[in-house]
């Protein structure tokens, strides 16, 4: 799985979609911090927040 993916991923199961401009500000701020985060990092939370 590609880092985009994994990202998506993340965000997309901790925070649900919506129309607010705050949630969607918030989903921006998350998405960016885990661009910030190396692969393995990624797998780890994914695996956490996932499951």
């Amino acid at each position: 799985m590609d880092k985009d993916h994994l990202i998506d991923l993340i965000a997309s199961s901790l925070i649900c979609d919506s129309n607010d401009s705050k949630l969607s500000e918030n989903l921006n701020n998350f998405k960016n911090y885990l661009q910030r985060l190396n692969l393995d990092q990624l797998r780890t939370m994914s695996k956490e927040f996932i499951l």
